[in-house]
């Protein structure tokens, strides 16, 4: 028997499946998240024990690719993962382009809760929110920027949902934050020192970016073949060309 996933939600799937039925999980899951760059802190991951949520509903707050609530050193950590892809019908997908349509939509006053900035805001603000006063705050509800198509969200009362933020309050003293994206590694090492460090976007109430980091698809499947998740390698040779990179008969 064989399962294939669709595009982002395929390989993120079959990603943390095969980590977490393989022999040594993790150790896996260790090496996986070493991967990831955090130009903004040091982290170091020594994780004795994870729970993993994917596709994640928070209600107002979007839904998360994937959450990951560890311990990590003694330290109980939240690692929220919001993953992009090219898609096929691209030829390419950038960061700073990316982040050029978030200005845009700030400048009209509607910016879209697809762009991976917004959805990263929304993380942090779910976060902000907790430290401050737990799931009474998210219910009676948190301003957002004029600019947001919803400028007071809540986290409502769905029981799954409410599970979830539940689980985020034994882990919302430390929260990471990763974008998991189809562009180049050298670019995001770019972005992330040159255009993303100094930038604070008006109206934008506890903007932070203290806690996040950037992982390359190239990345994950460069560690999907030095680990040999063979099902996770099937998942992205399946969507070739709508990950990351260009399409059969192209060079990456």
């Amino acid at each position: 028997m064989e399962i294939l996933g669709y595009s982002e939600r395929g390989v993120i799937n079959s990603l943390f499946y095969e980590i977490k039925f393989s022999q040594n999980n993790l150790q896996l899951l260790n090496e996986f998240l070493s991967f990831v760059s955090f130009p903004y802190r040091a982290v170091n991951f020594q994780i004795s024990d994870a729970k993993i949520l994917i596709e994640q509903s928070f209600s107002d707050f979007g839904d998360a690719d994937a959450v990951i609530l560890v311990n990590n050193r003694s330290d109980k950590q939240a690692i929220f993962i919001e993953a992009k892809v090219k898609t096929f019908q691209k030829y390419h997908w950038s960061i700073s382009e990316e982040f050029e349509e978030f200005k845009k939509g700030i400048g009209k006053n509607s910016v879209s809760s697809s762009n991976l900035f917004v959805q990263l805001y929304h993380k942090l603000r779910l976060i902000k929110a907790l430290q401050v006063g737990g799931i009474k705050h998210l219910q009676n509800g948190v301003e957002f920027p004029r600019c947001s198509s919803k400028q007071q969200r809540k986290i409502g009362n769905n029981k799954v949902v409410l599970k979830a933020v539940n689980q985020l309050e034994k882990h919302y003293k430390d929260a990471l934050f990763i974008a998991l994206v189809p562009d180049d590694d050298s670019n995001l090492k770019d972005f992330y020192q040159d255009t993303l460090r100094d930038y604070r976007p008006e109206g934008f109430q506890e903007w932070d970016i203290s806690d996040w980091g950037y992982l390359s698809w190239a990345q994950v499947d460069e560690f999907c073949k030095r680990y040999n998740l063979g099902g996770t390698l099937k998942t992205f040779e399946w969507n070739d060309g709508q990950i990351y990179g260009k399409s059969k008969g192209n060079s990456r």
